[in-house]
């Protein structure tokens, strides 16, 4: 059966889940804004964070922590990071959005004196790995996130966690479901109606990126339609699916970074 048919359950039910990486309404981010007072109350394990006044809001710029064979307590541990962080603090909020079906409001949150943002403060911690969809309003986070990556900070000491190799299929085990980082170059691409797929690798079962058509000139104005992309090395981030084949789909351009050649 042809692998664009197989939907495979651990990535169906990610894909229902808050931090699943989908497309979504712009968000409004303005870092520049004047932010609004408020308190914390509470934290849980997916860094959803109730305000004083009972509001919820998150972080769409980086993921919820994950456990680990290494770490199985991460998730535990990073919330009460967050919350020694914010407790008794006062705290400008700025809303980048509406409330989405959980009722949670997406949010960049600044601890009074701090220049950093809280997202970014975890991710240059290497408490969390930067989202994939939040466009300009994650850069930040991408940025931090770069940083920790290299000294090999918090989660990018875990080997559960490290960067996959996308020219190896079975690198991918165990991973559906779950956020992560590939690196490889692009050997070639595949056509379909609903679909393009850049191939990694050769031969079936190797690791693909695919991207929906509707969504082609959204990547095509950012330059990386498929001449800016065969043969390039480039490191993308998303929700690791395995049917067939394993595969990551492609929402936003921000998904997708070249690097230097590692041949």
């Amino acid at each position: 059966m042809n692998r664009r048919y197989l939907a495979p359950i651990a990535a169906l039910f990610f894909a229902l889940s808050p931090c699943a990486v989908r497309a979504a309404a712009p968000l409004a981010c303005d870092f520049a804004a004047p932010g609004e007072n408020v308190r914390l109350a509470r934290v849980n394990d997916r860094l959803d964070m109730v305000l004083a006044d009972g509001r919820m809001i998150y972080f769409p710029s980086v993921e919820p922590p994950r456990a680990t064979p290494a770490a199985p307590d991460r998730p535990q541990k990073v919330a009460a990071e967050l919350t020694s962080l914010l407790a008794d603090k006062n705290l400008a909020l700025q809303k980048l959005g509406g409330a989405d079906r959980w009722g949670r409001i997406p949010a960049l949150l600044f601890v009074e004196g701090e220049a950093e943002s809280v997202d970014e403060i975890l991710a240059s911690a290497g408490l969390v790995m930067a989202s994939g969809d939040s466009a300009a309003c994650g850069k930040p986070a991408l940025a931090a996130e770069a940083s920790a990556r290299g000294e090999k900070l918090g989660i990018w000491a875990d080997p559960d966690l490290a960067i996959l190799l996308a020219d190896d299929g079975r690198n991918f085990a165990g991973r559906a479901g779950t956020l992560a980082l590939v690196e490889g170059r692009v050997a070639s691409f595949g056509h379909t109606a609903p679909r393009l797929y850049l191939n990694f690798g050769s031969g079936r079962g190797g690791f693909s990126l695919t991207i929906a058509k509707r969504n082609l000139p959204l990547f095509e104005r950012a330059g990386l339609g498929e001449k800016n992309l065969l043969h390039r090395s480039i490191r993308a981030r998303g929700v690791v699916e395995i049917g067939a084949a394993p595969q990551i789909e492609l929402f936003h351009p921000d998904q997708i970074e070249f690097i230097e050649d590692r041949n």
